[in-house]
């Protein structure tokens, strides 16, 4: 039976990876690689990432970017709007993306209509209401040679309700495809705290689309450079976005 089931799960492999080289990536990007199953066929890697499928996760490393300041995103890449993100990586969007198809998550959509470059009040405000999967974020890393973890939204305050953000799943809406290109890995985009349908991940919370409600809560988050994993479980049950306030 393991046998099959570790045949079954590569050949399941290599089919979304091949349907995930059909997916439009920059010209500098490599097709992502997969290694091979773990005995039990549920674990294994796409580029840094680990992909347990019984879990239903995705781990990746990452690194403290801000700790403190309003924030417009809680992750991007080491090239994407790193002056108003929390946490920063040098795994690739379209990895991820790859990643989280091969748990189950939805197709990238293709739009008809580009995102502006740069979020304002205006053009958050007339931002479209975005659908995906439920999927939790977790933080974990080192303090003092003792193992932490935490979900990410212990990290950030909301500064219009003078509290921590609200404890809930995000949206893995999976960014966007626009005329070819796969607007997370064109951006850097990957976990936005306001609206932004190129980012992988997008907040449901009130406030989503005020871009100056969000700020790092720097009493809980280690010191700029601190390595850390970042943990994305996708659940079940798309949550549905709450209407600004």
């Amino acid at each position: 039976m393991r046998a099959n089931a570790n045949l079954s799960s590569s050949r399941a492999l290599v089919a979304v990876m091949f349907l995930a080289l059909l997916l439009p990536c920059s010209a500098k990007e490599l097709p992502a690689t997969a290694g091979l199953p773990d005995e039990t066929g549920e674990i294994f890697t796409v580029g840094k990432i680990t992909v347990d499928k019984r879990a239903r996760t995705v781990r990746f490393p990452a690194t403290v970017n801000m700790a403190e300041g309003v924030l417009e995103y809680l992750l991007v890449t080491d090239k994407g709007k790193t002056h108003e993100s929390l946490l920063a990586t040098a795994v690739s969007p379209y990895q991820l993306n790859i990643a989280m198809l091969l748990l189950g998550a939805r197709p990238t959509p293709e739009i008809t209509d580009l995102p502006p470059e740069q979020l304002t009040a205006g053009t958050l405000k007339s931002a479209p209401e975005l659908a995906g999967d439920n999927a939790d974020i977790f933080i974990s890393w080192k303090h003092g040679g003792e193992q932490r973890k935490v979900r990410a939204e212990e990290w950030i305050d909301s500064l219009a309700a003078k509290a921590p953000m609200t404890v809930g799943p995000w949206i893995y809406t999976g960014s966007a495809i626009y005329q070819k290109r796969f607007l997370a890995q064109e951006e850097g985009s990957i976990v936005a705290l306001v609206t932004d349908p190129a980012a992988l991940i997008n907040n449901p919370r009130p406030s989503n689309r005020d871009d100056t409600n969000w700020s790092a809560r720097k009493d809980k988050i280690p010191a700029t450079g601190t390595p850390v994993e970042i943990i994305f479980q996708l659940l079940s049950n798309p949550p549905t976005s709450q209407p600004a306030k």
